[in-house]
């Protein structure tokens, strides 16, 4: 078991959190470190086992893990997730400030308080695509001094992002698993395939041919355990990078949807308008001042 002490963490600094984004396709050995870290997933499937329980993440998922506790994970296709680690004694003196009923807080007092159980938050899918893009900004800020606060105000719209959500159908949960809908092994390898070259111009046939299922057979599995077309869900992940490329780079808006596979910029224009209610340029245009604030 690896375990992540806080001075690897965060250093012999001031600034009490860290946030780090990381994909993985394969499986991880157990890691324990002595900070509490909160998980948030941005996409793919995955579960985490703990020595007692073990958790399925989809997007929207959101782990909270106690301090101390080992866990590893085990990524179906692909999972990306952005973690934030909370030094314990910043915990400790922030959250007698925050709303107790707050899912989210009311599972890190769990953690704190010593119960060794994963808690788990389910977000609705269709509120996080803005959560993901904020979490992928606040995880390319370096520690310093500097970015402290700005580290700190983004965790803080988290929450407030997280709590909002609550009103929405939230789950929250910290004992047995949380009945999480798991796709059909053919529908997790078609996904990972455009999740990996989402430039690719991919059909269906291509995708069913690849999982061994027909093209009729690819596409009803995808309506019933996704709620999406294949052709949609790509549109949709290429809407979701190119919001990111535009956010995080100084990329122009030809050059983002070029990136992810818009031949015809038009129509990934209109794509990206129903996903952000924006345009691309107004998007790109809004958070680049943003940035220039922070």
């Amino acid at each position: 078991m690896t375990l992540l002490s806080d001075v690897e963490l965060f250093g012999r600094g001031r600034i009490p959190l860290l946030v780090r984004d990381m994909t993985a396709e394969t499986p991880t050995g157990a890691v324990t470190a002595q900070s509490v870290k909160v998980v948030f997933t941005l996409s793919g499937w995955a579960e985490v086992q703990s020595r007692d329980e073990t958790k399925f993440l989809t997007t929207g998922s959101i782990l909270t893990i106690p301090p101390n506790l080992g866990c590893s994970g085990n990524p179906e296709g692909w999972v990306r997730t952005v973690t934030f680690y909370f030094r314990t004694d910043y915990l400790r003196d922030v959250l007698p400030w925050l709303s107790g009923t707050h899912p989210l807080v009311h599972l890190l007092n769990r953690a704190l308080d010593g119960e060794e159980r994963i808690g788990q938050l389910q977000l609705p899918e269709a509120k996080t695509q803005m959560l993901g893009l904020r979490l992928a900004q606040l995880a390319q800020f370096r520690p310093s001094l500097q970015s402290e606060f700005a580290i700190l105000e983004g965790v803080s719209a988290v929450f407030d992002t997280v709590g909002r959500t609550a009103g929405i159908g939230i789950q929250a949960r910290g004992g047995p698993d949380v009945a999480i809908g798991r796709p059909r092994c053919e529908v997790i390898a078609a996904a990972s395939l455009m999740h990996a070259a989402p430039d690719y111009p991919w059909h269906v046939g291509d995708l069913a041919q690849r999982v061994a299922l027909s093209p009729s057979q690819l596409t009803r599995l995808f309506g019933s355990q996704l709620g999406l077309s294949p052709a949609a869900y790509l549109a949709r992940l290429r809407a979701e990078r190119m919001a990111e490329i535009l956010a995080t780079t100084s990329a122009s808006v030809s050059e983002a949807a070029r990136r992810v596979g818009w031949q015809n910029p038009v129509a990934g224009a209109r794509v990206f308008k129903r996903r952000y209610g924006v345009s691309p340029r107004s998007f790109a245009s809004r958070e680049r001042q943003s940035a220039a604030r922070r």
